[in-house]
């Protein structure tokens, strides 16, 4: 079955207010485009999973759609502290969310239940930790220790995670959702095959045939997929291997606007409310920084030696 549709009809379809969604993009390929839209739309009280968040994620909490973050840690990378995600926990702006951390171990895993259908699994590395000493929106169900059945040693037990919509951004994927990556993948194939349906953003749609070249890329199977959206350049400023590299002058642009609220109101009605889709968005990009900086960004080919798949 053809899934294919805009970013619009798909966050306004499958994305509802006070929904648990899981957002994609560890390090590599994070799915800005979607970001933007909820962003655009004015999603509100959503509680959102992400282990290793970033930029986009300081945006959703300063754009006041974020009700319980469920996090490792969220920084600016290069560019040093989430300055929205700081006002948010520090002084209340636009509101307090609820905050629940994470190892960056731990929360992957919680995923990886989720997406395997069990009820938790065990961990070891927060033991000892003051993560465990703090708890937030989920209580006593942040953790549990129990004695190994096996040895009666101390074990730490973190419980499954089961988004309601998993949204990523992949190299490519066939209209009918199989989804297929490469380079970094982090907690992606966890996080996407541990949601109830799962939102494709991709830099190119492929024929079936292509996708089944190499089955092997592919980490979400089409029967988990509700939406396909063709959307080259989705991941700018982030990068995607293959197509793109890093904006690093886009980043410290956010980075500098985002300092003040007002600074970051204004980078929102730029470069979010003032662009209809990524369309828009890229003809902004190009007219304020210029095509060569564009194609500066464009990865070169290197190909990989020939595998043959025959017998």
């Amino acid at each position: 079955m053809n899934k294919v549709m805009s970013m619009k009809e798909a966050i306004e379809t499958h994305v509802n207010d006070g929904a648990f969604l899981y957002i994609g993009g560890y390090i590599a390929r994070p799915p800005f485009s979607a970001i933007h839209e909820i962003v655009r739309q004015k999603k509100r009280d959503l509680t959102v999973v992400r282990s290793n968040a970033a930029d986009g994620f300081d945006m959703l909490i300063g754009a006041g759609c974020v009700k319980c973050f469920i996090a490792t840690f969220l920084s600016l990378g290069f560019y040093g502290l989430a300055r929205c995600y700081r006002r948010s926990i520090e002084s209340g702006i636009p509101h307090k969310i609820e905050l629940e951390e994470y190892s960056n171990l731990s929360l992957p895993m919680m995923l990886m239940a989720g997406a395997l259908g069990m009820p938790f699994l065990p961990t070891k590395d927060m033991v000892g930790t003051d993560l465990l000493n703090v708890k937030s929106f989920m209580g006593d169900n942040k953790y549990k220790m129990i004695e190994s059945p096996f040895d009666g040693s101390p074990t730490l037990l973190v419980p499954a995670l089961r988004p309601e919509v998993g949204i990523i951004h992949v190299q490519q994927a066939d209209e009918n959702g199989n989804a297929q990556m490469w380079g970094i993948g982090g907690d992606c194939q966890w996080g996407a095959n541990a949601s109830d349906k799962v939102i494709i953003s991709c830099e190119r749609i492929v024929s079936r045939d292509v996708i089944g070249l190499d089955p092997s890329r592919t980490i979400v199977p089409d029967f988990k997929v509700v939406a396909v959206v063709e959307e080259p350049f989705g991941a700018h400023p982030g990068y995607t291997p293959g197509f793109y590299d890093v904006d690093f002058v886009f980043g410290s642009h956010y980075q500098q606007a985002s300092n003040t609220v007002e600074g970051f109101e204004a980078f929102l009605d730029e470069w979010v409310f003032g662009t209809a889709d990524r369309i828009e968005y890229i003809q902004r990009y190009i007219e304020k920084y210029g095509y060569g900086q564009f194609k500066n960004l464009e990865a070169g080919f290197g190909f990989s030696p020939p595998v043959s798949y025959e017998y």
